[in-house]
């Protein structure tokens, strides 16, 4: 959100000029919005949860597309937050729209959650992700597309998706425990091969398995030492 001049977002081939923009969820596949900034333009942005977002908004989490919305027609009480916000020092900005958000959150309540969509999101992580949508649907008692629909409008993302992150976060757990290399890694967290769990990385995390290990200062060796650190050749 801007607190002087309007920011200018382009989305694709569409370019609009805003005073606050809402943006989705970024997935792989999804284009990203670019925002440009004037000099010295006062700026403030918040990350929300897909439930604070859901409850702020009052729309399903799909309708907020990573391309982004103009937020004043969702929240067409932020041009007043706005020039609260711009009266005041910087140092001070935080704490008033701390105090705005939760109030508004607190007046819009606690939208209902499907029970199906919560219910499916346990059946994928416990299987690690590697449950197939329609056995998924099953559990749940719902068709594949109901369960598209359920879960795009309830967390913002499709069964799939929520798959992908599932087998993803299950393998960075195998990686932290220890394991021969990549590709035994990759074997058991059930991707075709080693170069499917780099696209993963680098769609998911944009990073390779070997930056993150270096990043994150992890080893893969075993506690006795019989396990390798596993490959480099990822890049």
């Amino acid at each position: 959100m801007s607190l002087g001049t309007p920011i200018d977002v382009r989305y694709g081939d569409h370019a609009r000029r805003v005073q606050a923009v809402v943006t989705g969820m970024m997935r792989p596949g999804t284009g990203t919005p670019s925002l440009t900034l004037r000099p010295d333009q006062p700026m403030v942005y918040v990350e929300l949860s897909p439930a604070a977002t859901q409850r702020l908004t009052g729309v399903p989490l799909n309708e907020v597309d990573a391309g982004g919305l103009d937020a004043n027609e969702l929240l067409p009480w932020l041009g007043l937050l706005s020039e609260e916000l711009a009266d005041l020092p910087a140092d001070q900005r935080v704490v008033l729209m701390r105090h705005r958000l939760l109030d508004r959150l607190a007046r819009a309540g606690r939208p209902e959650v499907s029970p199906y969509a919560v219910e499916a999101l346990r059946v994928i992580r416990d299987g690690h992700g590697q449950v197939p949508v329609e056995d998924v649907a099953r559990q749940v008692h719902l068709s594949p597309r109901r369960l598209r629909q359920v879960m795009g409008s309830a967390v913002g993302i499709s069964p799939k998706f929520a798959s992908r992150v599932a087998r993803l976060t299950a393998t960075l757990r195998r990686a932290g425990e220890g394991a021969g290399s990549w590709a035994e890694i990759a074997a058991e967290s059930a991707y075709h091969d080693q170069s499917h769990l780099v696209r993963d990385f680098q769609d998911l995390m944009r990073t390779t398995p070997t930056a993150w290990l270096a990043e994150e200062g992890r080893n893969l060796q075993g506690e006795s030492g019989a396990r390798s650190r596993p490959s480099s050749h990822d890049q």
